[in-house]
């Protein structure tokens, strides 16, 4: 029973859309002898359907031409001004090895915690030496500020050999990064001017603001759909002094 009332609700529908389409009465929508007139109305609101989805389809390649463009600005300007920030100011990198709980020897930075506070330093601006006395190691770190701190290691648990090796691996990273700062500082020059280059240049932007400016421009000077209008507008008048009701 489900499906009858279905297809009866469909079916009613239907027609409660046709006699909205053709107003006027059973005859005027479904008779054979206001056919020729239906297909007048049918053919003057398909000539404008079609005008006017064409149109929006123009219109909305060039709008999408437009935003792809502006998209492809901002992601190269992106990419631009990324590649300049890691020049400038790396992130300190893969964790490479760590000495207690103390130090942590990164990539491009060096972690300390002492006296409950942890801080992190630029690998290549930190510089470390080490002593030792009996039963700890003690490793001082140079900072940037031309202070220093001082790290024990309870030599117990951590072999005084391990702190050595910790305290070479920084020695040699710190060179490392020395020489890879002084790379990359040595291309910022070259990444600035191509986030100028990529900022100033919307040569594509503007030309497919154009395009669409042209679109629209045209649009609005072709007379086929007003003409369509028109069109659609006397076969509902014919429609009207046929049957005293005028279609939508």
């Amino acid at each position: 029973m489900g499906w009858i009332l279905t297809v009866a609700l469909v079916a009613a529908g239907a027609v409660a859309w046709l006699m909205l389409r053709y107003p006027g009465g059973w005859r005027c929508a479904f008779g054979p002898e206001y056919a020729e007139y239906r297909r007048d109305l049918d053919a003057a609101r398909g000539k404008l359907r079609d005008l006017k989805r064409e149109a929006g389809r123009e219109r909305g390649r060039a709008r999408s031409a437009v935003e792809a463009a502006e998209r492809a600005h901002a992601s190269r300007v992106g990419e631009a001004r990324a590649h300049l920030d890691r020049l400038r100011s790396p992130d300190r990198g893969s964790l490479r090895s760590s000495l207690g709980d103390s130090l942590r020897l990164y990539d491009r930075a060096l972690e300390v915690t002492a006296e409950g506070r942890t801080a992190e330093y630029p690998l290549h601006e930190v510089a470390l030496l080490d002593e030792y006395s009996g039963t700890d190691g003690h490793v001082y770190v140079a900072l940037p500020t031309g202070r220093r701190q001082m790290v024990s290691v309870p030599l117990e648990g951590t072999p005084e050999a391990e702190v050595r090796r910790f305290v070479v691996e920084v020695f040699n990273a710190a060179a490392d990064a020395k020489a890879a700062t002084a790379e990359r500082q040595a291309l910022v020059p070259r990444a600035e001017a191509d986030l100028r280059e990529a900022v100033e240049d919307t040569a594509d932007q503007e030309e497919a603001r154009r395009r669409l400016a042209d679109v629209l421009a045209r649009q609005k000077a072709d007379t086929r759909i007003p003409g369509a209008r028109r069109e659609l507008d006397e076969a509902r008048d014919r429609w009207q002094r046929l049957t005293g009701r005028r279609p939508v």
